[in-house]
């Protein structure tokens, strides 16, 4: 049983309605947790009630003759309005508060709770902020201003950090001071590498040729100055060909901006592409934000898990590389930019085309060239010289001298399927190093992140096709248990493309899943 929460409206505002409601309750003795009372309107919160039992004060609620109508609901306002507000505070990048009068903690989003309070967030609501820092001082300059809407502004160091640190006045249309709101600002931070890419392509490690001929036609790519659409599994490696060809072109002396798409809310990545004036955002800056089609102008912009962005932000981005102009947010004036756009994805673009996903003038737009990466499972022949890479450069990490792999060790590795590709292959590497005892990785320094297990009448066969069989098995079990294949694949830990063709390989139809 499950507290009960409704919502009850009137048709008239008249006196004893909720003594009325109230003596239904106490009839079935049913205990209120909560209750909020306005003209029309009650919002009530009861304990745990069987179903029998609450279908008769549901009865006799709606026969009194002062309620219109009740509803169960799953969210009061107030829990709604909270809710809303956490998530909002959660996605501005900057540390964000918001006091009552006295200086106490009413509201933060976690980049306040993490780098200002040192907190994971429990027990601070309600606390006063001098707790944590002194705003006293700033608090008084406010209240002694009459108008209330002038702004503190300060510069100060927290941890290891400078802030510039903005204290403004909440006050209502009556001019009545509600709240403070509260925003701290990284000095001399930014949510996105700019200039820091020493990446050529000679830090691609290859010695099998379908690697080899696509660094091969990477390094031609960044001859030209079209836009280069890198597609290719998680983990494959797509930011380091990005780079790598940034800084094989003419524009290797600008600057070189990436941006995963995915990362950030799309109400936030409209503003960081194309920038926004001042004014067009509470707690934004005063003087308005370029984006980064502005701040990279002669250079190149990555946008990285392109197929992940919104519709009507992928309309604005066409426009952008049509007129070669950005417009900021909020504004009317239009920027000439000069960039060179290099786009990633490990989703299936055709598909997400076919499905309405992903807009089609936009592919052509960003896939003038193609450069697709090779999963490690396809590149097998370079695991040893991965291996050499990642060892030795693990082995400085961790102080440790290793001289060599042992053949089942290696062995180990090669007959892993490597879903992760060169990402995990480095993080099993540096396991592995981490692990190490001796001068030499041994089978057991090996941690493989999906272990094979053995099961029963499992003796004969090859390794591969008993790996095989492991995975079709799990894939079904995943499916079986996942409203869809996006969800089979976050509970696998593999990308939506992977899953599909491994469906399609293993022959497996989502619509007969149920007979497996």
């Amino acid at each position: 049983m499950e507290a009960k929460k409704i919502k009850l409206t009137a048709a008239e505002d008249r006196p004893h309605i909720t003594y009325e409601t109230l003596s239904v309750l106490h009839k079935y003795d049913v205990g209120l947790i909560w209750m909020e009372v306005y003209a029309y309107v009650a919002y009530i919160k009861l304990m745990p009630v069987e179903d029998n039992v609450w279908e008769n004060i549901k009865k006799e609620l709606q026969n009194l003759s002062c309620w219109e109508s009740l509803e169960e609901i799953d969210i009061f306002p107030f829990e709604e309005k909270d809710t809303e507000m956490k998530n909002v505070l959660d996605v501005i990048l900057h540390g964000v508060t918001l006091l009552n009068r006295n200086g106490d903690i009413k509201y933060f989003n976690n980049f306040a709770a993490e780098k200002i309070f040192n907190t994971d967030g429990k027990d601070i609501t309600g606390t006063n902020i001098n707790k944590y820092i002194d705003c006293d001082k700033y608090l008084i300059q406010l209240r002694s201003n009459t108008t209330k809407k002038n702004i503190v502004r300060e510069k100060m160091t927290i941890g290891n950090q400078l802030y510039e640190v903005k204290l403004q006045p909440i006050i209502n249309e009556e001019n009545v001071l509600s709240s403070y709101l509260l925003s701290f600002y990284d000095v001399d931070t930014d949510m996105y590498d700019r200039y820091d890419n020493p990446i050529t392509f000679k830090d691609i490690y290859a010695e099998s040729n379908k690697m080899l001929e696509t660094i091969d036609r990477g390094k031609l790519y960044s001859k030209s100055d079209s836009p280069v659409l890198i597609t290719g599994e998680s983990g494959t490696g797509k930011e380091l060909f990005a780079r790598a060809i940034h800084n094989e072109s003419k524009r290797k002396n600008k600057p070189f901006i990436a941006i995963n798409c995915a990362a950030i809310p799309y109400q936030l990545l409209e503003s960081e592409l194309f920038g926004y004036e001042g004014g067009t955002f509470t707690g934004g800056r005063k003087e308005g934000k370029a984006g980064i089609f502005e701040i990279a102008s002669g250079g190149t912009v990555f946008l990285d898990e392109i197929g992940d962005m919104a519709s009507h932000l992928q309309a604005k981005l066409l426009r952008v590389l049509q007129e070669k102009k950005v417009r900021r947010v909020g504004g009317v004036k239009e920027v000439s930019v000069d960039v060179r756009l290099i786009s990633a994805t490990n989703q299936n673009i055709d598909e997400m085309v076919k499905n309405k996903e992903f807009r089609l003038e936009l592919l052509f737009r960003i896939n003038i060239f193609n450069l697709s990466i090779p999963s490690l499972r396809e590149r097998k022949e370079d695991l040893p010289i991965l291996y050499e890479h990642f060892a030795n450069m693990h082995a400085k990490r961790y102080h440790k001298e290793i001289t060599g792999i042992e053949k089942d060790a290696m062995r180990k590795l090669i007959n892993y399927n490597w879903p992760g590709n060169v990402r995990e292959f480095q993080n099993v590497l540096e396991r592995a190093v981490a692990l190490a005892t001796s001068k030499e990785i041994m089978p057991r320094d090996i941690v493989l992140n999906y272990a094979i297990l053995p099961e029963e009448n499992s003796s004969s066969g090859s390794l591969k096709k008993y790996i095989e069989k492991l995975e079709k098995k799990k894939i079904i079990e995943s499916l079986q248990q996942s409203k869809s294949i996006r969800e089979a694949a976050r509970n696998l830990e593999v990308t939506h493309t992977l899953l599909i063709n491994r469906m399609k390989k293993y022959n497996i139809n989502l619509n007969q899943i149920s007979n497996y």
